[in-house]
């Protein structure tokens, strides 16, 4: 089980993970990279999309890039319009041409959230292994050797806001379809021009929130699923946190192992009913109006036509009544390979050892499992099982909850506790 060493908060502050020795560069408003700040505090109203004959893969106009590359030895270069992307050369092309494709969606995507382009080239690099993301943690970021190496095992991206530079591990991202993390960390970088010169207003977890919830728009339907189930099982485990203990970044960061994980799923649920409240372009509606001196209650209050108290006052009800029923088993297909199925147990008692049975007419396995503290477990089915129909079932005694599916190809069972654990040096 991987630890979740520090989440994204508010973008003006810096982070140190938790045990690690880490000095984070300030990133108030009057310390953030110069060009950044400008180009951003100068757009009193959201920027509209520029123009350009050259055709994009989206419909959204990208700056850009700064300057050409041309092939090195160690790695692919790639000037992309909003990004400058290198691949490690031991990444085989069809995985280079897919994380290209990838990235080129997510520029887009990101920008089209926030309504705004950017004026700074964001830069991706791409390692092979975790070695050799921690090797580029060190050179690139200049972290000492016990640093990066606990960075490279505690997460599989990182953003670091000075540079406007994202670190990824593809070794470690690679098998969960579709590829999620880097828009992850695009969304943070969006977010630090969008917020100027008001950062200060941001609070983590509506700063992680939006970036968790990103990750559920490259078209995984698994991940929005465990975002709605999982925060809904914080609720019946009575671990959901109030949103003002997640609102500093010392307050963000206090909170690791298994919180750290579920506190990303709790935020991403509380946008996603902000957004629902505020409706279209609810993200650049409130960035505008933060840009403008307005923190976040004030913002939602005058884009909603409600009061904060109010969201704040109905949030556990509104999480309670976005999923099936207090507790169960819910499954969503295809599954975090891409394939197969995918299932998750939720709103079980904290740690609970259950019983877990997955049958069909060419399989029966039963194991026992415990849940997390928040009371959910997540697992799949990939393709080495044959296809048919399956029935899940967890008992806890007598106690006993199952579903049944369809699925045209399944796998190995798959007990997975934590989706990623990503970090920056502004969460």
């Amino acid at each position: 089980m991987r630890a979740l060493l520090c989440a994204c908060v508010a973008v003006l502050a810096a982070c140190s993970p938790p045990r690690v020795d880490v000095v984070a560069p300030s990133l108030s408003a009057s310390s953030a990279p110069t060009e950044t700040a400008t180009a951003s505090s100068t757009a009193e109203a959201i920027p509209e999309p520029i123009a350009t004959a050259q055709p994009t893969p989206t419909p959204f106009a990208f700056p850009p890039c700064e300057v050409q590359f041309s092939a090195l030895t160690e790695d692919r270069q790639v000037c992309l319009p909003g990004a400058r992307l290198s691949i490690d050369f031991r990444i085989s092309d069809a995985d280079a041409a897919a994380i290209t494709t990838q990235v080129l969606d997510d520029l887009g995507a990101v920008q089209r959230e926030f309504k705004w382009t950017l004026r700074r080239t964001a830069r991706i690099d791409v390692y092979s292994s975790t070695e050799l993301y921690a090797n580029g943690l060190r050179a690139v970021f200049g972290y000492s050797k016990v640093t990066a190496d606990y960075l490279a095992e505690n997460s599989v991206a990182f953003f670091e806001p000075s540079q406007a530079r994202i670190a990824v591990n593809w070794d470690e991202i690679r098998d969960r379809k579709p590829i999620a993390a880097i828009r992850h960390e695009l969304t943070h970088v969006v977010t630090l021009e969008a917020c100027a010169p008001r950062c200060d207003l941001v609070p983590a977890w509506f700063n992680e929130g939006e970036a968790r919830l990103q990750e559920t728009t490259v078209g995984a339907e698994w991940r929005l699923v465990r975002v709605r189930y999982e925060a809904a099982s914080m609720l019946a485990t009575a671990t959901l946190l109030p949103l003002t203990t997640l609102w500093t970044q010392a307050q963000w960061n206090a909170y690791g192992d298994w919180m750290g994980y579920y506190k990303y799923q709790e935020a991403a649920r509380a946008i996603e009913l902000i957004k629902e409240d505020v409706g279209p372009d609810a993200i650049p509606k409130i960035y505008a109006r933060m840009r403008a001196g307005d923190d976040v209650p004030r913002a939602y209050a005058a884009l909603s036509g409600r009061s904060w108290a109010s969201f704040v006052g109905g949030l556990d009800a509104r999480i309670a009544a976005g999923v099936a029923a207090p507790r169960g088993i819910v499954t969503v297909a295809p599954g975090a390979d891409g394939t197969g199925l995918s299932y998750l147990l939720y709103g079980f008692p904290a740690e609970a050892n259950v019983t877990l049975r997955i049958r069909s007419h060419a399989v029966d396995q039963t194991q026992e499992v415990a849940v997390s503290p928040q009371g959910a477990l997540f697992g799949s089915i990939d393709n080495t099982y044959p296809q048919g129909e399956y029935t899940i079932t967890a008992a806890i005694g007598a106690d006993t909850v199952a579903a049944v599916t369809a699925v045209k190809r399944g796998g190995r069972l798959m007990q997975e506790d934590f989706e990623f654990p990503y970090t920056s040096l502004y969460r």
